[in-house]
């Protein structure tokens, strides 16, 4: 499907997937920020953000969806997103170990700090 002559392919969603984990890695390896459990709540309310606005979108409009697997009028979309909202889980999971991992290497090696 083409969209403002640009080929939206499965490629395309890989490199833009990719480069918002190169972000946010990033983003986390440079701050000092603490990442304590309750701040999930917010990756979890920014999906939920998400997802009801492309519903709200598709609504009131008929247009291409980013994730076909997403699209509410298949027969398995609720299975879909309930898959997709506990993929997320280890996601998280993964994302607050790394920010661990950083603050305790960066301890040990300045414990000066």
């Amino acid at each position: 499907m083409k969209l403002n002559n640009i080929s939206l392919s499965f490629q395309f969603t890989v490199v833009t997937h990719s480069l918002n984990a190169v972000l946010l890695l990033g983003d986390a390896a440079l701050n000092s920020l603490w990442f304590p459990w309750f701040r999930m709540c917010y990756f979890v309310i920014w999906t939920g953000v998400y997802v009801i606005f492309q519903w709200i979108v598709h609504a009131c409009e008929s247009i291409w969806w980013p994730y076909p697997i997403l699209d509410l009028s298949l027969k398995y979309a609720p299975v879909w997103y309930l898959l997709v909202a506990f993929l997320h889980i280890p996601c998280y999971g993964i994302f607050a170990l790394l920010v661990r991992l950083k603050q305790y290497v960066l301890w040990r090696w300045f414990p000066q700090s």
